[in-house]
């Protein structure tokens, strides 16, 4: 290795630990990002009304604030204060789950019996279980000055891409080189798609998902149906497993209340995920990303293992961009040229006995 290869390798292993060290600062400006591109579709839609770009702007974003300070003076309080009355009624629960469990014993077989392993410890150990995810959440929390100088940090970014992304497209499309400059165009746009798409599919899901559990609980007679309808709601972010984990604690309180009602909440929630994923996801899918659960879930738990729940919150965006990159890059580009010129090569340089050599590309 010359020296001026090991002054590159030191370049780039510095370069690696700069970005690592500003990871948080990285994933803060791609949260802008993302969140600048889907509201920019929607001032784009504005604009088509002859709106003033500046008016569309201050439009969407009063509205989208409105939305949000309607939320938290209306609604959050009142989950804020379900959400205790959930976590009180959690031990009455478990505990009527272990007498129930007593009863199924003297009808089951000891063989049986001794294969369901850890059940007792599971129930002693879940009232001091304080549901990691949501503490995770909430530790975001924990320093009110980082969080506000965050969310400062990240509104002041997406007005200013709002205000011109022309600009900050140009700027960024002037790091490839001049004859690859219209395929990035290309793949922005592609990126752009994407992302609208991921923000349309999981906002239409979980707003139904919210409004559907809320609802049908509150038919069924299950208390704290407005938080745990919030609770599904929320978890739905979460694909596949998310609906899952949402719809235990309705159906741990319903079992409270009798075993009927536990099972009519197993099967109105088994009805709107089929409801949800065989009717309605179709309509919207169109718009949204298409990538194989075993894909989100590994990325999900990859990037909030290193980032926290700001990597697990922006990991189905992050993928969304790099499923763009990698299919138009790398394959596109890169690989499919790259097998048809080597072809190409391999027939022009060694061509077989008694074939004469052909202009044509194979």
């Amino acid at each position: 290795m010359n020296f001026g290869n090991l002054i590159g390798a030191i370049a780039f292993i510095v370069s690696l630990i700069i970005l690592w060290e500003i990871r948080t600062v990285l994933l803060l400006i791609f949260a802008a990002i993302v969140f600048a591109t889907v509201l920019n579709r929607m001032v784009c839609r504005l604009q088509l009304s002859r709106l003033n770009r500046g008016f569309a702007i201050a439009l969407t974003i009063g509205l989208l604030v409105a939305i949000l300070g309607l939320f938290f003076v209306l609604i959050f309080p009142r989950v804020v204060s379900q959400f205790q009355e959930l976590r009180e009624l959690l031990p009455q629960t478990l505990a009527q789950l272990r007498q129930w469990y007593q009863w199924v014993q003297t009808f089951i077989p000891n063989q049986v019996i001794e294969d369901i392993q850890n059940i007792e410890f599971l129930a002693e150990r879940l009232p001091n279980i304080r549901l990691s995810w949501v503490g995770g959440f909430f530790n975001i929390f924990s320093n009110s000055l980082d969080f506000v100088l965050n969310l400062l940090l990240v509104l002041v970014l997406i007005v200013m891409l709002l205000a011109n992304p022309t600009l900050y497209r140009q700027s960024f499309m002037l790091i490839f080189p001049a004859f690859y400059r219209r395929r990035v165009d290309e793949i922005l746009q592609g990126c752009e798609k994407n992302l609208v798409g991921w923000a349309v599919g999981r906002i239409f899901n979980m707003v139904f998902i919210a409004i559907a559990s809320g609802l049908g609980l509150w038919v069924i007679g299950i208390p704290l149906a407005l938080v745990n309808g919030m609770i599904s709601g929320l978890l739905t972010y979460i694909p596949n497993i998310g609906p899952i984990v949402g719809s235990i604690p309705p159906i741990a309180l319903a079992f409270l209340d009798s075993p009927v009602k536990g099972v009519i909440v197993i099967v109105f929630y088994l009805f709107i995920e089929q409801l949800e994923g065989l009717v309605l996801t179709p309509m919207v899918m169109k718009n949204e990303i298409s990538l194989p659960p075993p894909v989100t879930l590994t990325s999900m738990l990859i990037f909030s293992q290193f980032f926290g729940f700001l990597g697990l919150f922006l990991a189905l965006p992050i993928v969304a961009v790099l499923q763009i990159w990698l299919k138009e890059v790398l394959v596109k580009d890169i690989m499919n040229n790259w097998t048809r010129q080597g072809a190409y090569s391999a027939q022009v340089e060694d061509p077989l006995p008694g074939e004469p050599l052909t202009d044509s590309e194979p």
